[in-house]
């Protein structure tokens, strides 16, 4: 008897869980399906413009330089003189 009981409560806590867990799931599915709707509208629209801008100043190349982020994270500052 007390087997049956226990495995009834099991099958209930997966069922539970399962079902709550399907419900986020659809929650956020349907989130992102109406995000990319909303994006592909500003698209069309032209109010979310995929191109870069160009600045005019700027000519030549299109080189970016990105900082050196293991010193920034090592809290290595160009032109500082540290605290010691």
């Amino acid at each position: 008897y007390a087997f049956a009981r226990a495995a009834g409560v099991f099958r209930n806590v997966v069922m539970g869980l399962t079902s709550l867990a399907s419900g986020f799931a659809a929650v956020s599915g349907l989130g992102v399906f109406l995000l990319g709707c909303r994006v592909a509208y500003g698209v069309v629209t032209g109010e979310l413009d995929p191109t870069p801008i160009k600045r005019p100043g700027i000519q030549g190349s299109d080189d970016i330089e990105i900082p050196n982020v293991w010193d920034l994270m090592m809290n290595k500052k160009p032109n500082r003189r540290s605290r010691r």
